[in-house]
Order: C-alpha cells, then structure tokens, then sequence
C-alpha cells in the first residue's frame, strides 16, 4: 500500500510536469549533476571560447543552449558575455561554418543558465535543424576577463576526465586558435558543463545499443535495441564512448564481480548494475549520500527525472525514462539501507 501511494504522487508529479516536454532530449558530455563536483576555470580572456562537440541523435531541432556558470567564492554579479555560437562539426578541434549565433547572453552565478531565444527581448525561439548523427559544435565566447580571477563567474567542468574530440578552446589569437583542452597546457579536469536541448518532435532518438553478448550497435532506437534484448545507452551516445560491462552483484554469495556483460550477469542470478559501473551501490535510493532516505532523495529524483538526467533517475537502467524508472525507485526507497 505505501508503494502504490508513493508510485502515484511520483507518477502524478513528474509525468504531469514533464509531459509537454516530452521529445526534448538534453544533449551532454558532462556528468555532473547539482551540488556534484564542477571546477571552475577562471582561466579566459576577452575572444577567447569554451566549446563542446554534441551528435542529434533524431532529426529535429536545436531549441536551448544551457550552460553551467559558476565562481569559486560564490555570489558574482550577473555577467554578459559575447556569444552563444552554434558551428557545424568539422574536423576536431576546429569547427566548421557558423550556423546561428545568440549575442550578449546573461549568465547567473551558482546556476544551470539556459537560453531559448536568439534576441533579448525573447520574440524569436532558437531552432535550428539538425538530422540525426549531425555533429555541431556549441561554444560560449568571453567578452569579460576572468582568467585568475576567482571572484568572477566562469564555465567550468565535472571531475569525470576530459573526453578527447569533444571539448575545445578557442584562443583570442594565433594562426591555430582552437585547441583539443583535454591536452593543452595540462588540459582540465573533466567535460565542459555546456548542453544543448533537442526537440525530436515526435522522432525516436537513436543510440549506442550494448549487446547482449557484450557487442555494440549504433544507432538503434530504444524499441530496436530492446528487440535485441540490448541494453539502450540513451540518446546521442555511441559506442566508441559507451563501455558494455558493468559490475554484477550476486546476491548468493554477496559479491561485487567487475566486467560482466549483462547476460553472463544474469546467468549466475545475479543484479547488473548498468554498463561501465565497477561497484555494487547497496542503496540506490539514497541520491544526497548521506546514508539516509527521506524526502531530499525523493526531491532528487523527481528533479532528475524532469530534467532528463539518465544518471539520475534512470533506474531500471535502460537508457530512457519513464513509469519503470518511478517504480524501481520507490522499490528501492521501500528497501531501505542495508
């Protein structure tokens, strides 16, 4: 009876407020989530981009830009910078053609700042086509100093190590400005925290599909991926970034065994824990870590869950969310902390 009351508030909640949203797919090479881990570089100077390399996984439209701003000490004024520049993909580290361009954005300290619209005014909506497997490039260009400043605001990145190919900077001059950052001058600790929202418009998403025999497809819409009783990556992933082992957990003998693809997991009973996992979390239920389960991780995941964030709330780990997710959660919550 408490599972079926919790599973509907949930239900109720995040289906009801995400459901006018539901073909937008947030684009990102970053894993950080609020309150994790994000380093900021203040490290730039007036010209200079921070850029990030993104894949449609459907064919539809760019409709935001979001970009996690942020200073050491906290409390910074609201800053505007340059640009917001959307390229189209070329060869690593330098893209293509501009394709649209979002001048004098307003960024906020301490927050996840997104952009929807081309002009301050907020008249005309950002949409740009893309088709599924485009790559394009989207960089925040500095108008304002912050290099070694670390009272100013600044783009920064999760501790989750770089991803070469897909993180660049743009130096304000030279005869080869952009640069792979995962390399140059010590490069940084993770991915840039810059996104981009795509509206599928009613378009199945496409992704890294792990084969049950611990292969890869690209490509594969979440039903074609189930037909091969695969496990699903989520949108816009591929397989040259997408490890097809994980940890399993075998109940019998309280073990936490790495590298298993998910059928050999499931022939010795025992619990996949989802592609590149080497641990066995006891209490998936608990999101603040603190050893606790109350309404805070509850919080967590309804806000996950709205805000598409697979590392969140995807907790039958398939790769998409939905009603499966809400239920492995409260089973979880119900379980409690062993």
């Amino acid at each position: 009876m408490a599972m079926e009351r919790i599973r509907a508030a949930l239900a109720a909640t995040v289906i009801g407020a995400s459901g006018a949203a539901a073909q937008e797919v947030t684009l990102q090479n970053d894993s950080f989530t609020d309150g994790g881990e994000f380093n900021v570089c203040p490290c730039f100077v007036a010209g200079e981009e921070a850029a990030v390399w993104l894949t449609s996984p459907c064919d539809g439209d760019i409709v935001a830009i979001q970009i996690f701003w942020k200073s050491f000490l906290g409390g910074d004024t609201q800053k505007i910078e340059e640009s917001i520049r959307i390229y189209e993909g070329d060869t690593f580290p330098t893209p293509g053609p501009l394709i649209d361009e979002l001048l004098a954005p307003v960024l906020t300290d301490g927050f996840l700042n997104e952009f929807r619209y081309v002009d301050e005014n907020q008249l005309i909506p950002l949409s740009i086509p893309v088709s599924a497997g485009d790559t394009f490039v989207v960089s925040l260009q500095f108008f304002n100093d912050n290099a070694n400043d670390f009272s100013a605001g600044s783009v920064g990145s999760d501790g989750d190590g770089c991803q070469t190919g897909k993180n660049a900077i743009k130096l304000a001059a030279g005869p080869d400005p952009w640069k792979n950052i995962c390399t140059y001058q010590g490069g940084i600790s993770g991915d840039w925290v810059i996104r981009a929202i795509i509206d599928c418009g009613g378009g199945e998403p496409q992704g890294a599909c792990c084969l049950p025999d611990g292969g890869c497809d690209d490509g594969l819409t979440l039903a074609e991926c189930e037909a091969q009783d695969g496990f699903w990556n989520g949108p816009g992933t591929v397989c040259a970034s997408v490890p097809c082992s994980g940890a399993c957990y075998i109940p019998t003998t309280d073990a936490c065994v790495p590298d298993f693809n998910k059928t050999t997991c499931d022939a010795v009973g025992g619990e996949w824990q989802g592609p590149g996992t080497d641990d066995c979390d006891s209490c998936p239920a608990d999101l603040d870590g603190n050893g606790m389960l109350n309404v805070d991780d509850i919080d967590i995941f309804v806000t996950g869950f709205l805000g598409g964030d697979l590392g969140i709330a995807d907790f039958d780990g398939n790769g998409a969310l939905n009603v499966d997710d809400i239920d492995a959660f409260v089973l979880g919550f119900l379980e409690g902390c062993s």
